[in-house]
């Protein structure tokens, strides 16, 4: 019987940690390559269409553009009014665009000096 008790506990263990590993990646994950580009162009928002299809929403200094992504070209779809563009869903966030990632590789390079030091 304790056998049963201790394999379902493990079980149940195993489940929670793979699913809090979803969710954590997840959240982690969401801002992180949305808002990366150069000084005067980036890319805001992108939508997979299929199989190396999308579509995205790119801004070049003061315009903005939709464009269509396929595997072999790039094609420009129509340039959207600067009104018609809601800013706010784009704000820089701590974990968006290449800052989030700097800090997650300082995170990281932190994690593992600490982990050398242990050794």
């Amino acid at each position: 019987m304790n056998s049963i008790i201790s394999l379902a506990s493990v079980l149940i263990l195993t489940i929670l940690i793979l699913y809090l590993s979803y969710i954590f990646t997840k959240s982690l994950g969401k801002g992180i390559g949305l808002k990366r580009g150069g000084t005067h162009m980036q890319m805001l928002d992108r939508l997979p269409l299929g199989q190396d299809k999308a579509v995205a929403i790119v801004q070049l200094s003061s315009h903005y553009y939709l464009i269509g992504i396929a595997a072999s070209q790039i094609t420009l779809l129509a340039e959207i009014p600067e009104e018609e563009i809601d800013l706010e869903g784009y704000e820089s966030s701590p974990l968006s665009g290449a800052e989030g990632y700097l800090d997650f590789k300082k995170l990281l390079k932190k994690y593992s000096d600490r982990h050398k030091k242990d050794e």
